[in-house]
């Protein structure tokens, strides 16, 4: 039971972490839109995000921005609730940080390494680690694919764009 409560705990500050790291980086974010028809909604245009800066160390080294997938969010929903969602929220703070304009703050690769490879991001990854100080415990390994990663991703793409 205590080990239980240790790892929930982990992956919520973890979490925390990732969101809420920010280090005071205030230069201009790149952001790319894909052309879609004027009547698109928030969920079916391409949503701003981070595309330049640190991209973390893992195995995601680059990514195809590619247009909002609503399909593919509808997935990574499903995994959200069931591996992060313990430990992170959008409107506060858990074990982990608030994912609230974390597609902003962070690369798609910066993120989808820290979802996929924790512990090397913790331990190499210089943003990670100043992020982890501000959280009791450390993200856990969630065991996710690449291809979930890049799901639950797209997932925060999406919630994010309702907090424009």
């Amino acid at each position: 039971m205590k080990n239980r409560i240790t790892i929930i705990l982990a992956c919520f500050g973890f979490i925390v972490l990732l969101a809420c790291a920010d280090n005071g980086d205030k230069k201009k974010v790149s952001t790319g839109k894909a052309t879609e028809p004027a009547a698109a909604s928030p969920a079916t245009e391409m949503l701003d995000y981070k595309t330049e800066g640190p991209k973390g160390v893992g195995p995601v080294a680059s990514l195809e921005h590619k247009p909002f997938d609503a399909q593919l969010a509808n997935r990574g929903v499903e995994l959200f609730v069931s591996k992060c969602a313990m430990c992170h929220g959008f409107d506060r703070t858990l074990v982990g940080p608030s994912l609230d304009g974390v597609v902003k703050r962070r690369t798609p690769e910066w993120i989808m390494n820290m979802m996929l490879d924790p512990a090397t991001m913790l331990e190499k990854d210089p943003d990670a680690k100043a992020l982890s100080k501000e959280f009791a415990s450390p993200m856990i390994s969630l065991g996710l694919q690449q291809e979930d990663a890049r799901a639950i991703l797209e997932y925060l793409r999406e919630r994010n764009s309702a907090t424009k």
